[in-house]
């Protein structure tokens, strides 16, 4: 699965006006057979290593997920961050604001926050829990950036 996705268009961090796909996002449109719809779509590479980590515990979303890579619908958006390695995850988010941490208790849901300020781009997830808060829903307005559940 890695190979298609260094298949797919990299991009760096000054690209502008994605949709940026969180991981949990990418699952629950595959379980629901969703496709994306016109649109210029992306996902970090930070998300990537985490769809590459649980890949191979998907069963039956591994065909879609692999299939959904295929179609390269959208691009990778390269950050030097890596998943699992805490402390530079919160170095790159407060590199980007400082102020997204005291918004987001998990770093690891805060860096595609990072990339979606830094693109002004909006997100897609399904993270109730760090995503969908008032506080960061008023702190992102500032940037014109949205956090969505739904296309």
């Amino acid at each position: 699965m890695k190979e298609l996705f260094d298949s797919l268009k990299h991009v760096g961090m000054d690209v502008r006006g994605l949709k940026l796909l969180d991981t949990c996002f990418v699952f629950d449109m595959l379980s629901r057979n969703k496709k994306l719809p016109e649109g210029k779509y992306g996902i970090t590479s930070f998300n990537v290593e985490e769809l590459l980590k649980v890949g191979h515990r998907l069963h039956k979303l591994k065909h879609k997920l692999r299939e959904f890579v295929k179609k390269g619908d959208f691009v990778v958006v390269d950050v030097d961050v890596h998943i699992g390695n805490f402390e530079s995850e919160k170095d790159f988010v407060r590199s980007v604001d400082n102020e997204l941490l005291k918004l987001i208790a998990d770093a690891s849901d805060a860096v595609l926050l990072a990339v979606a300020v830094k693109t002004e781009s909006d997100v897609y997830t399904k993270d109730k829990h760090h995503l969908f808060t008032v506080p960061l829903e008023n702190y992102l307005s500032k940037y014109g950036i949205k956090v969505l559940k739904e296309f």
